[in-house]
């Protein structure tokens, strides 16, 4: 495996492919590692003892307006064509036109990650087909098969054994005018897809994504992909109608009308299985209607309204000479200690079914406004997949900056202005110029995955050629140069339908 494959040169490979002759732009950043168990699961028991890191992705990607107007206009002409001898403008004008953000969970003591894609958002403003199906594709791919792939270990008769990182995609889908660029909904050339319309699309890109994960492929090829959707407010016939989906699937690669947190075989992040609490097994995430649910669960029950018996209150013991007496301040900590149980308590009576029938009458979820996908890799691979060395499936290495550097960009983005092609212009450069700004010399390219031992990183590091890091790892343009896309041809008209008038029946003349 080639050490100098990144994020980056993977989502550049996938734009090359897209029809048409276009100039693109890609740039990713990734945050440093930090340590957060209670942020996903906060209401775990235990959770603080966990070991869970967390780290930000965001990627954007820009296109060549002024080549895609040209090649809007005269697709047929060479790049020197000018109706009146005039001299080709040959200079660039970037407009974002796709981006997502993302986080990935990280549980080393399982060897597993979820991928929460918080974000996805496109412009209108480039050529079709929008790069924003290929971006999200792309990126799910390389976190699944090359960030978080495979690793080795020692079986017991001494060979490496191939092993995979079990992988978790969570998204949910809900129809808004825009999500990362600022008012591009101005822009007349958007397309905002209706709720169920885009509950479709997300529908495709997953499919498209778990098609290319199970692809043929020499170590990484995965055995098993599950897929599951839950659409609040819809029931399973009225998804299954919507989305083309059998009630029932035939196979463990169908699609699955439900969630899998009542599945006894399958092994989740914390290392639990089913039946347990929801708190261990339902995912908290920023700015999710689940997450609200669970808040709610958590915090609106109270000794009186759970049913938990609270042993009576100690009697203040007498005191002697030289003894302290247990305080106030100590008594209210024990009882706020014993309120928290009580919560905690009040979680794990709420099985995962009762869960999703109280996310049906959630005001933000009613009449199919909000889908929930899960997709779960299994770990075991196909048994096509080959060990040849220990180094082969060694991590990646990628650059990283800081979280505040993350968020000094994606605040930057919130406060830009996408409503026209000028507007989005003057953004995308200030953007582009603020990310190599800061990306310029505060960059640490690792391949360590916090908690797994990584025994070839020296070697690896050791093997790596001096590379620029901005364009391997960070920000990089390709040309393509492809056949147009085909147009889509128009069906037939239908023949057109004479409708004859019934003739009323005069009325006999009365003498």
């Amino acid at each position: 495996m080639n050490r100098q494959e990144s994020l980056l040169n993977d989502i550049i490979k996938a734009l090359s492919k897209l029809p048409g002759r276009r100039r693109f732009a890609a740039s990713v950043v990734v945050s440093q590692t930090r340590k957060s168990p209670a942020s996903l699961f906060p209401y775990a028991p235990g959770i603080h003892n966990q070991e869970v890191y967390l780290q930000d992705v965001a990627v954007l990607v820009a296109e060549d307006v002024n080549k895609a107007s040209k090649e809007d206009k005269s697709p047929s002409a060479t790049p020197t064509d000018q109706p009146n001898g005039e001299k080709e403008d040959t200079s660039e004008s970037y407009t974002y036109v796709s981006a997502l953000e993302a986080i990935l969970y990280i549980f080393p003591a399982t060897h597993s990650v979820i991928i929460y894609v918080s974000k996805v958002d496109s412009t209108g403003q480039g050529r079709k087909p929008s790069p924003t199906r290929t971006l999200v594709v792309a990126f799910l791919e390389y976190v699944t098969r090359k960030w978080f792939g495979t690793y080795t270990t020692s079986a017991q008769d001494g060979r490496p054994h191939l092993s995979a990182w079990s992988t978790w995609v969570h998204l949910f889908a809900r129809s808004q005018n825009q999500y990362l660029f600022p008012a591009s909904i101005e822009y007349p050339g958007k397309r905002l897809l209706p709720d169920i319309a885009l509950v479709k699309w997300w529908k495709g890109v997953v499919d498209d994504f778990a098609v290319a994960i199970t692809s043929p492929h020499p170590s990484t090829r995965r055995k098993e992909v599950s897929k599951y959707v839950v659409v609040p407010g819809l029931t399973p016939l009225e998804i299954s109608h919507a989305l083309k989906i059998p009630l029932s699937n035939l196979t463990p690669s169908d699609w699955s009308i439900g969630h899998p947190y009542s599945k006894q075989d399958i092994r989740f992040p914390l290392g639990v299985r089913p039946p347990c609490s929801i708190s261990q097994l339902i995912p908290y995430f920023p700015d999710d209607p689940k997450a609200r649910l669970i808040d709610e669960i958590a915090n609106s029950t109270s000794k009186a309204s759970a049913t938990v018996v609270s042993s009576p209150k100690r009697k203040r013991r007498k005191l002697n000479d030289g003894e302290q007496a247990i305080g106030e301040n100590e008594s209210e900590a024990q009882e706020g200690k014993e309120e928290d149980k009580v919560d905690m308590d009040f979680v794990r009576l709420v099985s995962a079914e009762e869960f999703w029938e109280r996310m049906d009458g959630r005001q933000e979820c009613r009449l199919g406004t909000v889908a929930f996908f899960t997709v779960h890799i299994k770990p075991e691979l196909d048994e096509t997949c080959l060990v040849d060395s220990a180094t082969t499936h060694a991590p990646l290495r990628r650059a990283e900056i800081t979280p505040g550097m993350i968020l000094k960009i994606t605040t930057a983005l919130d406060s830009a202005d996408f409503g026209s092609i000028e507007k989005s212009v003057r953004s995308t450069s200030a953007l582009q110029g603020m990310i190599k700004a800061l990306t310029g010399g505060l960059v640490n390219v690792t391949s360590k995955i916090p908690g797994i031992s990584q025994h070839v990183e020296e070697a690896a590091a050791a093997d790596e050629e001096e590379v620029d890091i901005l364009s391997t790892y960070i920000t990089r343009e390709v040309e393509v140069d492809n056949p147009e896309l085909a147009p889509k041809t128009e069906p037939p008209a239908a023949a057109p339908v004479t409708i004859l008038t019934a003739r009323k029946k005069k009325k006999p003349l009365v003498t």
